[in-house]
């Protein structure tokens, strides 16, 4: 009997040390990863397999390197074995799962794969993040709207979330309500690049406002009443207009175009309580009603490190030291 014994408990420890054997080599392999020594990674991880073929987390880091190097036949075959059961790096696994169909150009059945899974976790914003991207490939700007907008009322804090909704409503030929989150990812973004970025992005928003005919929008009864953003938007080519002629050079232009938005937004009645009422306008209401809507131009436009806008900035560190602080307070 203490023969039986003895021998499960070396059995025991036996497992645990490879175990912890296996999760030394997993995090060897995400060091490397790191590093970008993708094929050193894969050698640590099939390793850790070799000690543990039931290393769920080993199969996973697999499939996301086979991923990121652009393999996806490997990158399928490890993202299955972690699919086979319900595990905590399922879910991530189907996320590998939905980019393979993506390189495939298989977006719907990437969509009937993210639909299945949103039964398992219906309040996981990537999910429907990913959807609208799908939806945006297939060209059915309706659905996409609506599953990006799903996303961002899960996390307002996505800036791709707001980025792909930008570029959904662009896509519709909404420019105003192209340029709202444009404007609301500069407010959160923190890497220089992506705001620089974001900034030529609005830029180019602005040029298509200026050159656009404005639309004229009228009631379709003497009951019915016309959308407040969308009245705001057949002004932006107003807007756009003047202030080129009155501030041709940038960043001032910009600023003046940003600043005349937000006063407009700020008198529009919109009457609505859309997505872009509740979460853009609403938001942007309460910058301008603060008195930070100059400040707020100049910190955008500081992304480029342009010497006028460091130079307002350093002029009025009052001014701008009060926008930081409310900046601080809504995030």
């Amino acid at each position: 009997m203490r023969a039986i014994l003895l021998l499960l408990m070396m059995g025991f420890f036996q497992l645990q040390a490879q175990d912890s054997e296996s999760k030394k080599l997993i995090k060897q392999g995400q060091a490397l990863f790191a590093h970008q020594l993708y094929e050193d990674a894969i050698n640590k991880y099939k390793h850790a397999i070799t000690l543990d073929k039931k290393c769920i987390e080993a199969h996973f880091e697999l499939a996301y390197t086979y991923l990121t190097i652009k393999d996806d036949k490997e990158a399928l075959y490890y993202c299955r074995n972690v699919m086979s059961k319900d595990n905590e790096y399922w879910l991530d696994a189907l996320l590998i799962y939905g980019a393979i169909l993506n390189n495939k150009e298989q977006y719907i059945q990437a969509v009937r794969e993210y639909k299945k899974a949103l039964k398992k976790y219906p309040n996981e914003s990537l999910l429907h993040f990913n959807i609208a991207k799908n939806y945006l490939e297939l060209n059915d700007v309706d659905e996409a709207e609506k599953y990006a907008i799903k996303s961002l009322q899960l996390n307002k804090q996505h800036i791709a979330g707001h980025k792909l909704l930008s570029n959904i409503m662009k896509r519709k030929g909404d420019v105003l309500k192209s340029m709202l989150p444009i404007y609301y990812a500069l407010f959160i973004e923190v890497d220089e690049a992506k705001r620089e970025s974001l900034l030529e992005d609005l830029q180019v928003r602005w040029h298509v406002a200026m050159v656009q005919k404005p639309g004229y929008n009228k009631p379709v009864s003497k009951h019915s009443s016309v959308s407040g953003l969308k009245v705001a938007e057949s002004k932006l080519n107003a807007i756009a207009r003047e202030t080129s002629v009155n501030n041709p050079e940038e960043p001032f232009k910009l600023v003046s175009q940003t600043i005349a938005l937000l006063s407009m937004l700020n008198e529009e009645q919109t009457g609505e309580m859309d997505f872009f009422d509740i979460h853009y306008v609403d938001f942007f209401k309460q910058l301008h009603l603060a008195t930070h809507t100059e400040a707020y131009c100049y910190f955008i436009c500081s992304s480029k490190y342009n010497p006028e806008s460091l130079l307002w900035i350093g002029d009025n560190k009052a001014k701008f030291n009060a926008f930081i602080n409310w900046m601080e307070l809504q995030q």
